[in-house]
């Protein structure tokens, strides 16, 4: 571009509905002669996202610490029943959450028009994701469990494109089949075999449903910022579903004697309540809104390698190179989902 080119951003009419926030912004770059206009658009969640720097750093700590705390709430699982384990460390992130939201003064208040959609994400989001999370865990190993989260950032892209907030070309949806094909191989290259009435295939197949729900968490999300803050919304949906997973856990929970539980036990509900369920999801949640769902939802291919590794260091849980080979397509799903009709740009610029 010459130098004394004229660069003129002017936003465009903001649409109604959930992904207003999404809308892009027309900039003209026109030459000083005024012989040439081009114009472009740009999209807040690609061109325009700020570069690498604290918030994708925090993103992959996040990424760790879920990674591990897969790990953590499998093994805290033969020292409590699940559903005691999980309202015990729900109990531990709501009262932090609100220790923050009194002293930072943002209060629990939310208005009528937000209410309903803050429900949604606490229901969707917190209790029946902890639901299928906690019971498809039960089921099966860290590792699979680990390997199957690799699903999440496709649903994030397929619910994205569905709500109109980013659009899919072919070579995405082609990347959304290799990630299912995948899952599949995953699933059959069990060391014990395949067998459709295993509980280990239920448990995959539970943990699928709660990466469905985590998408729904992260992408309607997002119109919320307009309101309110990522610590905020964290600790009103902890809270809120908090409440709602309680008549599934209780029984479990009342019935358990945590006077003996061990001192590795407590450190568990700790790690995974604070850090787990608050710092990360502060994190995600400023994510979302700093460099958006994409972006975001690009980390999610991390947990399931600090997953993996962690439950084959702390677990023993053994993997097959059919399921490492299946993990790996997954990965190449997501990439060409996330970033296929850019190599196909720069293909094609190539050969012209």
């Amino acid at each position: 571009m010459n130098e004394k080119s004229l660069i003129i951003k002017k936003p465009r009419q903001r649409a109604q509905g959930p992904g207003s926030e999404r809308n892009s912004s027309d900039v003209r770059i026109v030459s000083a002669n005024n012989e040439k206009i081009v114009s472009r658009k740009f999209s807040p969640d690609t061109e325009l996202s700020p570069g690498f720097g604290l918030t994708d750093i925090l993103m992959i700590v996040t990424t760790m610490v879920w990674g591990a705390n897969i790990s953590v709430v499998k093994f805290s699982f033969e020292q409590l029943p699940p559903h005691a384990f999980n309202l015990a460390r729900f109990f531990l992130s709501s009262l932090i959450y609100a220790l923050i939201l009194w002293r930072t003064r943002e209060g629990f208040s939310i208005s009528r028009r937000d209410f309903p959609r803050v429900l949604f994400l606490a229901i969707s989001g917190i209790t029946f994701y902890q639901l299928f999370f906690i019971t498809g865990l039960n089921w099966t190993t860290a590792s699979l469990v680990s390997m199957a989260n690799a699903m999440t950032p496709i649903f994030i892209a397929i619910l994205s494109s569905l709500v109109r907030f980013d659009r899919l070309r072919w070579t995405g949806w082609l990347g959304i089949v290799l990630s299912f094909f995948g899952f599949y191989g995953i699933i059959l290259g069990r060391a014990n075999g395949f067998n459709l009435n295993g509980a280990e295939v239920s448990g995959a197949f539970l943990i699928l449903l709660a990466g469905l729900c985590w998408a729904f968490y992260t992408v309607f999300a997002r119109p919320l910022f307009q309101h309110l803050s990522p610590t905020k919304l964290a600790g009103l949906t902890n809270i809120i579903g908090t409440i709602f997973y309680l008549p599934f856990a209780w029984k479990e929970f009342s019935g358990t004697d945590f006077s003996r539980l061990p001192l590795n036990g407590w450190l568990a509900i700790v790690f995974s309540g604070s850090l787990a369920l608050v710092f990360g999801f502060i994190v995600w949640y400023k994510s979302v809104k700093r460099v958006g769902n994409a972006r975001t939802g690009v980390y999610s291919n991390l947990t399931p390698v600090f997953g993996v590794l962690t439950a084959c260091i702390f677990l023993g849980d053994k993997i097959t190179l059919i399921q490492a080979a299946s993990a790996l397509i997954i990965f190449f799903g997501v990439y060409l989902t996330r970033n296929g009709h850019q190599l196909l740009r720069k293909s094609k610029k190539e050969i012209s």
